[in-house]
């Protein structure tokens, strides 16, 4: 499994260069009246990437309060195991 992640990541690699390599004509990006030049590969990437941060960053609050209810439960299930309770009267239901 090791080694195909590894031929998969140099084939993605691969493919990545060649359409870098291909595609290094400059391209024109307006953006609140300023403009910025830049190979088509680049701006992509950078697309790509500020989209990867967005996504990332609008998951986070989702993570972190999931994050924070699995603790909660798993406070409450010890506290309950330790008082020799039905931890499953404990536990709120779904």
């Amino acid at each position: 499994m090791r080694m195909f992640v590894w031929v998969l990541r140099f084939v993605v690699f691969g493919v990545l260069v060649a359409f870098a390599a291909q595609n290094h004509a400059p391209v024109t990006v307006e953006w609140f009246g300023r403009q910025w030049q830049a190979p088509l590969a680049v701006v992509l990437l950078v697309a790509a990437l500020v989209g990867i941060l967005l996504g990332l960053s609008f998951t986070l609050g989702t993570l972190m309060r999931q994050k924070w209810t699995l603790s909660r439960l798993r406070r409450r299930l010890e506290t309950a195991e330790r008082t020799n309770e039905n931890p499953d009267r404990t536990l709120p239901t779904a």
